[in-house]
């Protein structure tokens, strides 16, 4: 159903140095943002920043009241998907008893058109359909430490812990046309499974104790694409991020990885990826 995921949008509690620290790790330039409304995608409005790097990007959005948000984190809030025809894909996502939050697309500060599922028909996540516009540019980093960042191709999954794999994998299968990639147990226990959603995937992840991430999805991490990874992790290093493990392990659809150490990448999970 999806042709790429677009980028990942984060709650902060501090825009600017969320915006900083994308640029200092990842060579990331500012393309962009405004004042966010009061929704249900953000109660009480605030405002937000679209940064780009390589071939990707993230929103990073701080709302009007940050009195919940954990301090110098970056909290994943939603995954933007992909689409080269918005009405196409919203009939098709209706007709598999999927609603969303409009009747039709908004477009945001980066010329995007943007359109939210309702989360009460997606497993009680955010995510939206995105077409991007024909005149998009690739922001290209200018100044400073940006031009020595490794480049981030694009990513190649997000993360969601669940609390049944077989339960989400059908999910995923029947409303969003995906087909299971690959699977099995997971190194943090429980289990795992790879679902395929056109051009964009998803990881599945069934906890060890289902029932203690009590929601039935939960945004967990982002992977992010790479060409060289061994070249890549002392570049990292280099800039301040450290690494969870020691060295890249397989998974099992053959992706090459290795996590960062979440207290180096403001408390988000997020991983390095080498296709196979």
């Amino acid at each position: 159903m999806f042709d790429a995921i677009q980028h990942i949008g984060y709650l902060v509690d501090d825009l600017d140095a969320a915006v900083a620290w994308f640029a200092d790790s990842f060579g990331a330039e500012n393309a962009g943002g405004g004042t966010m409304p009061s929704s249900r995608i953000v109660p009480g409005g605030g405002r937000n920043a679209f940064v780009r790097f390589g071939g990707v990007e993230a929103e990073l959005m701080q709302p009007a009241d940050t009195s919940t948000l954990p301090k110098s984190t970056l909290v994943m809030h939603h995954v933007g998907y992909v689409v080269s025809d918005i009405p196409k894909a919203v009939a098709m996502a209706k007709s598999r008893g999927l609603a969303f939050l409009a009747d039709a697309p908004n477009t945001n500060p980066v010329g995007q058109q943007v359109l939210y599922f309702d989360p009460d028909t997606t497993n009680g996540v955010m995510i939206h359909l995105t077409k991007i516009p024909v005149t998009k540019v690739s922001v290209q980093p200018s100044s400073g430490t940006a031009g020595t960042a490794p480049r981030i191709d694009s990513i190649v999954h997000a993360g969601y812990l669940v609390r049944d794999v077989e339960l989400a994998t059908a999910w995923y299968v029947e409303k969003l046309g995906g087909i299971r990639v690959g699977g099995g147990p997971s190194r943090r226990g429980g289990r795992i499974a790879f679902v395929d959603c056109g051009g964009a995937q998803v990881e599945l992840i069934e906890p060890e104790s289902p029932a203690s991430i009590g929601s039935a999805h939960i945004l967990d991490h982002v992977g992010y694409v790479t060409r060289d990874l061994d070249a890549d992790i002392p570049a990292y290093r280099r800039r301040g991020l450290a690494f969870a493990t020691d060295a890249p392990v397989v998974n099992p659809v053959g992706q090459k990885l290795i996590y960062f150490e979440p207290m180096t990448s403001m408390g988000s999970r997020m991983h390095l990826t080498q296709l196979p």
